[in-house]
């Protein structure tokens, strides 16, 4: 009498074979769009008025004229600054 020992033979699932190919497929399309695919550019066309911008390119500001300014002077501080406080530790890592 011959013994035949046979190995299990593995099934072939279709719905796991799908569901790799779908999972490669996004990862594929993903890098492509992410990496490769050149943007389309979107041409915007700036109204005439904003065209000349040289007087402000040329605007000198200087911060002590506007702090001693009346308009500066007149302006009311309705919250109070923050005053430090003593939060934490002196030491976070000393064991409570």
């Amino acid at each position: 009498m011959a013994i035949v020992i046979e190995g299990e033979t593995k099934k072939v699932n279709i719905v796991n074979i799908l569901t790799w190919l779908v999972v490669l497929v996004v990862i594929v399309a993903a890098a492509y769009y992410i990496f490769f695919a050149q943007p389309q550019l979107v041409e915007v066309v700036t109204p005439a008025s904003f065209k000349n911008i040289s007087p402000l390119a040329n605007l000198n500001l200087n911060p002590e004229e506007v702090v001693s300014g009346a308009s500066f002077q007149s302006l009311k501080q309705y919250v109070t600054p923050p005053t430090p406080g003593n939060f934490g530790r002196s030491n976070p890592f000393l064991p409570f």
